[in-house]
């Protein structure tokens, strides 16, 4: 080792042997011609997290709307829960034929046989003969004082309390969902991972009537 430390020396030097100079010059020179590769490199790394950010909010969202459905669906099982025992209790005590009655077997075989968001329209019909149902019952008093109707009516007024609340929960998430997926890169993004879009829900303008029955007159 130092007989070549010594060689290099009488020749000129280690450095000018090795060439650490020319060598450091180069690698500088190619840094200076090629300095847009790693601009390249940054940018494309910003953009990368930028759009895996984007990635995560429109898909959290998406995933929120989902949640939101479901609960709005758990709900509205225990609303057909209650529909028999509302239709049997009004046949037995009704003494006359409510046509509205097959109206809601109707409107609830039709909601329970649609699946996914399509089912939102029949949940609505349901919501409309449920209304009406109980608007004409209460104007029975041989049905109002008995004391099964009572409970039913106020079973299903706790329900569409909740149903409202939930709905409305739900319709908040999609509008969130559906802002985001408004700008072009969110957009594009749940596009291309085929994220599926989110309709409203919408039950009905006169739940309260439920709870607030109208007197109705026979003809």
């Amino acid at each position: 080792m130092m007989i070549h430390i010594l060689a290099a020396a009488q020749t000129g030097g280690f450095a000018e042997d090795t060439r650490i100079y020319e060598r450091s010059v180069d690698s500088t020179n190619l840094l200076l011609d090629y300095w847009w590769v790693g601009g390249l490199a940054v940018a494309a790394v910003a953009v990368f997290v930028s759009l895996s950010g984007k990635r995560r909010n429109v898909g959290e969202l998406e995933a929120r709307c989902t949640a939101a459905f479901g609960d709005v669906d758990a709900i509205l099982a225990e609303r057909h829960a209650l529909i028999p025992n509302l239709v049997e209790v009004t046949k037995a005590h009704a003494g006359q034929e409510i046509q509205v009655l097959d109206r809601l077997i109707e409107a609830q075989q039709a909601a329970l046989e649609t699946m996914g968001y399509n089912r939102m329209t029949a949940e609505t019909e349901v919501g409309n003969a449920l209304n009406q149902l109980i608007n004409v019952a209460s104007s029975m008093p041989k049905l109002t004082s008995n004391s099964e109707f009572p409970r039913l009516r106020e079973e299903l007024t706790r329900i569409e309390e909740k149903v409202t609340a939930a709905r409305r929960y739900y319709n908040t998430t999609v509008a969130e969902y559906d802002a985001a997926r408004s700008a072009f890169v969110p957009g594009l993004i749940a596009k291309v991972s085929k994220m599926p879009r989110h309709v409203s829900f919408d039950l009905g303008d006169k739940r309260e009537e439920v709870s607030q029955p109208q007197t109705v007159a026979f003809g």
